[in-house]
């Protein structure tokens, strides 16, 4: 009777052994890189004391009103190895300042805005533009009025470091674009008040721990 021949891949022999250790090395590898790969990407949180949303449009063809908004958030991911990122930044349309009361009121109005049913303006990115490291363009699409429009904003400067006072790890950014307000089926008074809206943001955002950045 011939004896039983142990299979060449079996855990127990040398072969499976070896094979066992191979894949054992790869997933510690993979996991490794997996890891580096996470730690590349840093997780920002908008602070909105210090971010700022603003916009200014023409009256009458004579002058130019300006005004903000007084409460924003949003969170912003970036890896500078790779050059990507993700932004998603959200604007309180009901807390807009033009500086007159009954201005604002009629801006929040069914009219324009409509912030019973529309309460936020929405911005979401879909491509980052890098000039070598220098982050200096964001494509992305924006949500107002419940309609959804592609924008492009041009970054004219951001600025990372260490907060002296505070000593988190945080970025500054200046964010510029122009929108036309006809686009978002906001066409109330186009004869008076332009359609051309031009936007800018400060924004301040600070790093998030692995903890914090976990969280919803």
């Amino acid at each position: 009777m011939r004896r039983p021949t142990r299979s060449t891949g079996a855990p127990g022999s040398p072969v499976g052994a070896l094979l066992f250790t191979v894949a054992i090395l790869a997933a510690t590898i993979g996991s490794a890189e997996a890891g580096e790969a996470a730690e590349a990407v840093s997780i920002y949180r908008v602070d909105p004391d210090l971010t700022s949303a603003r916009f200014a449009v023409r009256h009458l063809g004579l002058s130019m009103q300006r005004g903000h908004f007084g409460r924003t958030r949003g969170t912003i991911a970036l890896d500078s190895d790779a050059h990507t990122g993700q932004i998603d930044f959200i604007v309180d349309a009901a807390s807009i300042d033009t500086g007159w009361a009954a201005r604002d009121a009629f801006l929040r109005g069914e009219d324009m805005f409509d912030t019973a049913h529309y309460p936020v303006v929405r911005f979401r990115s879909t491509r980052l533009a890098f000039d070598s490291a220098r982050l200096v363009g964001v494509s992305g699409e924006l949500t107002m009025h419940n309609v959804t429009r592609p924008v492009e904003l041009h970054v004219a400067r951001l600025d990372c470091g260490r907060d002296p006072d505070s000593g988190r790890d945080g970025c500054g950014a200046e964010v510029d674009t122009t929108i036309k307000r006809s686009d978002f089926g906001m066409n109330y008074a186009l004869g008076i008040v332009g359609d051309d809206i031009g936007l800018s943001f400060q924004v301040t955002a600070f790093r998030l721990s692995s903890d914090q950045a976990d969280d919803p």
